[in-house]
């Protein structure tokens, strides 16, 4: 059991990598007055081997295929043999950790880090990009309009990197792309991890050169899943994985091959958490192998994967980053401590010189007279291994961080009746979306904040672009009273369309949450989940292979194309 929550922190630790392997962008056909320089998240393709080699998304899966021999089952064995013998029999787990670190080190091993926090191989952005960085900074990229689009120039960056870096090396670019198009500001549009890169940069160079900035899914809060994990702070949900998995089938297999079989799994998932199975399993291996080993599996796990990256320490939130620093490198005066050295203390300047000063980084745009878009996301299921699977976001970043501040709900509930009622009579009812689920008013910019329902954390649909673009080139800082699409808005993935969110609209769509089936508190309450979650079962069971006996789904087919994929 310890080694499948070994594999699963390991996946969790993947998935918040290959966010991007499922992101889309739509794009925008809008103009810029400036120059508009697009700095992403963490999609930046590196190269290692001199270039000669690519480092795809992808690739960070390889753990579940390969090993250094090429061999799953063989890492498997290494991992697993110390595990029953020293650690099941003798209590003893420095093997186990070591063999945990070797096993995982090797397939990451071109993308790791040093003590440092500095490139120990050739491993880079590569080289055309390079040359793109540079050409930007010698001739004015404006189209016959003497205008630009959000990526006439992009930011190529290495994410794995100290952010505080980066932003020097943003600072050249930015007076570069000044200077070659001969304005004396640009605007910036910033996915995700991009913003703590923006927040260096807004934290050592200021804002003069900035006309406006639009932020979509911030991570300059943290990233809950990543920090929860870090922490030792989290709990495997069957309910959250059936809701994210019900959600991904219903939101990309537009053809519904899959999505009986999908709800057969998760509705499985459902009627074993209703019965208590997966929390008599959860709290077994707790109780008899997490408490004892927990600090070393994390440590060996992050240290072999990720986490000699400042640039992910960034994710880690501030209540959280005490307690992961010794989850990950042991208490003070420790052998990692000491080792890690110059890794911790890059990511604990950054911690306490940005991470502990994002509202007043962020006021600074404000206060300076930059343009200021920020875009949240919720109305998805979170990852499912979380301190909490009902907080209310986007998959990885829940919508009070990536938002700066907005008071939420759970998935569960709405915002009290009294609250609203308090909130109305303050005169701040406008800012509670139509779905009761999130109060704006409480955000560092509750007028220049949207709020986008339905849309996944990597998904850059259109109409969030176009208001990136169009409030970031105003001349004057629009709010959300300048829209048709107020600042509740649904997104319909079907049709590809934004609507200001209304009572009649505003309903999760692939997933519902029930907090007496999931989460029953009385005896009646108990039966009566067992009762739901049993006739899903078997509803879902009975459809599944009336699909395969009509031909619909093809089990072989899918193991082929599993095996295709892999």
């Amino acid at each position: 059991m310890k080694k499948v929550i070994s594999i699963i922190l390991c996946f969790v630790l993947v998935i918040g990598t290959a966010v991007p392997a499922f992101a889309r962008e739509t794009g925008s056909d809008l103009k810029s007055s400036v120059p508009v320089i697009y700095i992403s998240g963490d999609s930046n393709t590196l190269t290692y081997d001199n270039g000669t080699k690519t480092f795809e998304i992808d690739d960070m899966l390889k753990i579940f295929k390969n090993s250094e021999d090429g061999n799953i089952s063989e890492a498997a064995f290494n991992i697993l043999r110390p595990f029953l013998i020293k650690g099941i029999v003798f209590n003893e787990w420095d093997d186990y950790y070591d063999a945990v670190y070797k096993e995982f080190s090797d397939v990451y091993k071109p993308i790791m880090l040093d003590e440092n926090g500095n490139p120990n191989t050739d491993c880079d952005i590569p080289q055309w990009q390079k040359n793109d960085k540079l050409n930007a900074m010698t001739y004015n990229r404006a189209d016959a309009n003497g205008t630009y689009g959000e990526k006439t120039y992009q930011f190529y960056y290495d994410w794995r990197l100290d952010p505080i870096e980066i932003a020097d090396q943003l600072h050249e670019y930015i007076e570069g792309v000044k200077k070659a198009s001969g304005h004396d500001k640009v605007s910036l549009s910033v996915k995700c991890l991009g913003s703590n890169i923006v927040l260096a940069y807004i934290q050592k160079y200021s804002t003069e050169s900035l006309k406006g900035v639009g932020i979509d899914v911030s991570t300059s809060m943290g990233a809950n899943f990543l920090s929860g994990i870090l922490s030792g702070e989290f709990g495997i949900d069957g309910n959250s994985i059936s809701r994210l998995a019900n959600e991904l089938a219903g939101k990309h297999d537009d053809e519904g091959i899959y999505i009986d079989l999908v709800r057969f799994a998760t509705s499985t998932i459902d009627l074993l958490e209703s019965t208590g199975v997966i929390d008599t399993l959860t709290d077994v291996a707790k109780a008899k192998l997490y408490s004892k080993i927990e600090y070393g599996i994390i440590s060996a796990l992050a240290l072999s994967t990720f986490m000699t990256f400042p640039g992910y320490w960034a994710l880690v939130e501030v209540e959280d980053f005490d307690k992961a620093l010794t989850y990950v490198f042991g208490k003070e005066g420790s052998e990692k401590r000491i080792k890690y050295k110059g890794l911790i203390d890059k990511v604990t300047n950054y911690n306490e010189t940005i991470k502990k000063n994002v509202y007043p980084i962020m006021q600074k745009l404000e206060d300076n007279g930059v343009n200021i878009c920020v875009i949240s996301k919720y109305g998805t299921q979170m990852v499912p291994i979380l301190k909490d699977g009902s907080i209310l976001g986007d998959e990885y970043v829940s919508a009070y961080n990536s938002s700066f501040g907005a008071t939420t709900s759970t998935i569960y509930d709405t915002l009290s009746d009294e609250y609203i009622a308090g909130q109305i009579e303050k005169g701040l009812g406008r800012y509670i979306s139509a779905d009761k689920h999130i109060d704006a008013s409480t955000c560092l910019f509750p007028d220049y904040t949207w709020f986008f329902k339905g849309v996944s954390h990597g998904y850059y649909s259109t109409p969030e672009v176009d208001l990136i673009m169009k409030v970031i080139d105003a001349d004057r800082q629009l709010t959300v009273n300048d829209f048709d699409l107020t600042q509740f808005i649904v997104y319909d993935y079907p049709t590809h369309t934004a609507s200001p969110m209304t009572e009649n609209n505003c309903q999760d769509v692939y997933w519902t949450a029930d907090a007496e089936v999931d989460r029953p508190q009385t005896q009646n309450q108990k039966i009566r989940a067992i009762i739901k979650t049993f006739m899903s079962w078997l509803t879902n069971m009975f459809k599944m292979f009336t699909s395969i006996l009509t031909g619909k789904l093809n089990i072989g087919d899918i193991s082929k194309e599993i095996e295709d994929h892999n």
